[in-house]
């Protein structure tokens, strides 16, 4: 067991929302580039192009991928070597690691203190959206992933029948997609959750939402699922930037948890092509 600094800490919680802002994880450049071969329309080719070139020229001169800089989610996984001093006030500590990252990358500011009624910016993007577990594997993993409001606008929750089947989600996720898909900037990643409660189904599709392209379900079942969503979901033609052609999305990932024999939650995200999120690992040995 190794003590951990919250001075360390805070330090790499802000060279991750760095990393996240400015360049667009490799899986995500990789499937746009991928799509964009496979493009059979020239105006959704030039919209890929214009994503591509915009990832090069964020990374290059520092800028960020996209104007609306998002919350930020901070997900804490701490292993059994670890233990973080000051750990009473870590949220605080990291809140402040929030706040300075944005103010000295010049990233804009979009979180409103209260609500609904004054809805005033609070100046420095916090507070930031905490989830912490444990693992069994050493270190302390820290993920940030940054969510705009045009995103986070396309995140949907119902409580279907438990007696549906697949067919039910995949009609679920079309119309979803059909109705709301241009107003988050798409190509997009769709983010699934299947069961679990009301108040967890949704952090599923979150977690669905930002998982790497390149890491598919391990249950068969749901790798299907997934592929036949992705599939008709391009078969509707939208396109990039709602343009038309054969890339509405170049990613679906589907998160699933036991849950109540009475219920079936099903929450639905609809992520930009501008997907941020990066991670690092800080060693306690």
């Amino acid at each position: 067991m190794k003590n951990t600094g919250i001075t360390k800490i805070k330090r790499a919680v802000s060279q991750l929302i760095k990393k996240a802002s400015f360049e667009l994880p490799p899986d995500i450049i990789k499937a746009i580039e991928d799509s964009r071969e496979a493009e059979s329309g020239s105006a959704a080719r030039h919209v890929l192009d214009l994503i591509i070139e915009n990832s090069h020229t964020a990374s290059r001169e520092k800028l960020p991928l996209c104007q609306d800089c998002g919350n930020t989610y901070i997900d804490l996984k701490i292993g059994p070597d670890i233990c973080i001093e000051d750990s009473g006030n870590i949220y605080r500590h990291l809140n402040d690691a929030v706040s300075e990252a944005y103010e000295e990358n010049y990233l804009r500011k979009s979180s409103v203190g209260d609500p609904l009624y004054d809805r005033v910016n609070r100046g420095d993007n916090t507070p930031a959206i905490f989830s912490t577990s444990f693992s069994h594997e050493p270190g302390l993993k820290i993920t940030v992933s940054l969510k705009g409001g045009g995103s986070e606008n396309c995140s949907y929750l119902s409580m279907e029948n438990p007696t549906v089947g697949e067919d039910r989600i995949v009609e679920l996720v079309l119309d979803l997609v059909k109705a709301n898909v241009t107003k988050c900037c798409p190509p997009v990643i769709i983010g699934i959750g299947i069961g679990s409660t009301a108040s967890e189904v949704v952090k599923l599709a979150r977690k669905a939402a930002f998982r790497e392209l390149d890491k598919k379900n391990p249950d068969k079942r749901y790798a299907g699922l997934e592929k036949n969503i992705l599939d008709k979901v391009n078969n509707t033609g939208i396109g990039p930037q709602g343009m038309g052609g054969d890339t509405t999305a170049i990613g679906c990932n589907i998160e699933f948890a036991p849950c109540h024999i009475a219920t079936l939650p099903v929450s639905v995200f609809l992520q930009c092509h501008s997907l941020r999120r990066a991670t690092g690992i800080i060693s306690g040995l």
